[in-house]
């Protein structure tokens, strides 16, 4: 892979599109990214392995991480470790749109699509290609720059979907998929305060046997299993990351009730909010409030 110096005069003339190198020496133990920012990490060589909220995947040169918005990284058993990381809004990528669906931003980056893809060394010459130009134009600044990277951030997430699987299947790119799109989209925005298939559906304006059948076929997943995936994920950020009380978790999360909130989370995680508390609270976490999150 390339390397480049990205510390241009001009290096932090963008504010929706980021190019950070990433080393050994200057890891922090964790990064929060930034709820505007996607995020593309290329490994360039190291190893080691690198938590996504609370999955862990191994680091090795030739990987590619694509993280949506709302994400914690953590950082574990990095060696001699050297990544690019590309950041961008969904202004900066959508700045141009071809007309092809394939490529517009809400079709492209939204959905499910796996964390990390491994590329093949046949990959690596398009892949570089690509990043060099990117460099070239995020420090030069020419007239135009910004129409480019945009551009070759196109060509970067296709190859990404070209080389990613769903439970063993090309990603599905049709009308029921943009449908799977919208409801995840509005999942993330609305899980506090929508519960149930009925609720997303109506925002829809299909019907609720309708769309948790799009979504078994397209995702292997019913619309209650993405809902309680989605709160379950937050409540465990929060339990981890917050020194808020279960209550104000529960509160936060939507749930009238305390305890029906403790038996819910306990169902899915196999124990209360308290015990995993417990197991995984970040003793070095500032203290928030719930506004402050």
């Amino acid at each position: 892979m390339v390397s480049r110096n990205t510390n241009s005069p001009k290096s932090n003339a963008y504010a929706d599109f980021k190019i950070s190198t990433i080393n050994g020496f200057n890891l922090p133990e964790e990064t929060n990214l930034n709820n505007k920012f996607y995020t593309f990490i290329i490994v360039k060589s190291g190893q080691g392995a690198i938590k996504i909220d609370f999955d862990e995947y191994a680091i090795r040169k030739n990987k590619v991480f694509l993280l949506g918005r709302y994400r914690k990284l953590s950082w574990l058993r990095i060696e001699n470790l050297e990544a690019l990381m590309l950041q961008f809004t969904d202004n900066f990528y959508n700045q141009i749109y071809t007309g092809n669906p394939k490529i517009k931003s809400d079709q492209t980056l939204s959905g499910e699509f796996p964390p990390t893809i491994q590329l093949e060394n046949e990959d690596e010459t398009e892949l570089n290609n690509l990043i060099d130009v990117i460099l070239k134009e995020y420090n030069n600044r020419a007239d135009n720059s910004r129409e480019i990277i945009c551009l070759c951030l196109k060509a970067l997430t296709m190859i990404y979907r070209r080389k990613s699987t769903l439970n063993g299947n090309w990603f599905i790119a049709n009308r029921k998929k943009k449908l799977v799109d919208d409801f995840t989209r509005l999942l993330n925005s609305r899980f506090t305060e929508l519960k149930s298939s009925k609720e997303f559906a109506g925002c829809l304006n299909i019907s609720p046997n309708y769309l948790n059948a799009v979504c078994k076929e397209v995702s292997h997943k019913t619309v209650s299993c993405f809902i309680q995936e989605r709160i379950i994920l937050e409540a465990r950020r929060l339990l981890t990351h917050t020194e808020w009380t279960v209550s104000e978790i529960a509160f936060k999360l939507g749930f009238k009730d305390n305890s029906y909130f403790g038996r819910y989370f306990k169902k899915a995680v196999g124990m209360s909010p308290e015990r995993f508390r417990i197991a995984n609270y970040r003793i070095s976490n500032l203290k928030k409030t719930p506004t402050e999150f």
